[in-house]
């Protein structure tokens, strides 16, 4: 999760460089903001974010620190829950060391770009701006980071946020931050849920396969072997042990078919979803 991610940065920067990690701070994150001027403006009513925190999802979480060059103020953030890699500078004049527009993700069906830039509502915010490419077709998103004071209630709310959300993600990356491999899935009702698992094959080629919960079972250690091949593969990737990885799965199947638990955590996502409409 981002928080945990977060929290281990911090942690490891303050062993090799305590200074730094003296600076560094969680912010808070809020996703897919319709507009920022009047989620900014609920907001400020009153003196603090605190008015209108019942009304605040903050489904993400990620790593702050204030810089200035030559005068100039400005950012640097750090966001390992979306695989950010690289430090993302956010100078307020907008002028060099400022990052600007960069390619997050580049693969054959999709290219993801992000933006990250000081709201002009507000200085307390940094405005995080997502183009998604598809073909012919171009989405955009917005998030909003509050910069002013840092996150203290990361746990508290985001982490169980992230505890009913209705996608589910294991994800590898390489040395420089590609997602190389993984497995991720939706999390839906009835006896067809499935997962997705990928990972790096030969020549540059990723593999990726759809797969039913229901072939897991703990009273059958059989398996198609070119599933088997599969879960070799991607074990590796993921820095598993075999037996760990089927565990895992078998865990997860288990949790897919009680469909009281399935049901019960869509609602409660659906409920948040709906809570948080309005911002």
């Amino acid at each position: 999760m981002c928080v945990s991610l977060a929290m281990e940065i911090v942690t490891r920067l303050a062993d090799v460089l305590p200074t730094l990690a003296e600076h560094l701070f969680i912010v808070s994150c809020e996703e897919a903001v319709e507009a920022a001027e009047p989620y900014i403006t609920n907001c400020h009513k009153g003196r603090h974010l605190d008015v209108a925190a019942h009304s605040l999802e903050k489904e993400h979480a990620l790593i702050a620190v204030h810089i200035n060059v030559a005068g100039r103020d400005g950012l640097m953030i750090l966001d390992p829950g979306y695989h950010v890699a690289r430090a993302v500078t956010v100078m307020k004049d907008l002028c060099y060391p400022h990052t600007g527009w960069f390619t997050q993700s580049d693969e054959p069906h999709c290219r993801r770009e992000y933006c990250y830039t000081f709201s002009t509502h507000s200085g307390n915010f940094v405005e995080w701006a997502e183009r998604t490419t598809r073909g012919s077709n171009v989405n955009h998103e917005l998030a909003l980071i509050y910069v002013e004071r840092p996150y203290r209630t990361a746990i508290d709310v985001t982490v169980r946020r992230n505890l009913v959300y209705n996608f589910r993600s294991l994800l590898a990356r390489d040395a420089k931050g590609r997602v190389c491999a993984g497995l991720y899935f939706p999390v839906v009702p009835g006896s067809d849920a499935q997962f997705t698992l990928f990972y790096d094959g030969v020549n540059n080629t990723s593999v990726k396969v759809k797969v039913k919960f229901s072939s897991f079972n703990r009273d059958s250690t059989k398996h198609p072997e070119t599933l088997v091949g599969h879960l070799n593969n991607l074990a590796k990737q993921l820095r598993m042990e075999f037996e760990e990885l089927l565990e895992l799965l078998n865990d997860l199947a288990d949790v897919a078919a009680d469909q009281d638990f399935v049901q019960q955590t869509l609602a409660i996502n659906d409920t948040i979803t709906e809570m948080s409409a309005d911002n």
